[in-house]
């Protein structure tokens, strides 16, 4: 079964994360759910699941 990473965000912003999420079409991601500021992103495994928090971290940073 799929491991879920789970996600917070300003409230409102969750759908539009989700839509950067799905857009960066990580491998490791079976799919996502958004709700106002929570997203459940559901994985393979739990080595999916560590390198999907890095990436959503690495698609978020700001300092690139």
């Amino acid at each position: 079964g799929a491991i879920l990473v789970i996600g917070r965000t300003v409230p409102g912003l969750a759908s539009a994360v989700a839509v950067e999420i799905d857009a960066a079409a990580m491998p490791e991601v079976v799919g996502t759910i958004a709700g106002e500021d929570t997203i459940f992103i559901a994985v393979r495994d739990g080595k999916a699941q560590r390198a999907t928090i890095k990436q959503v971290w690495e698609l978020f940073d700001d300092h690139h």
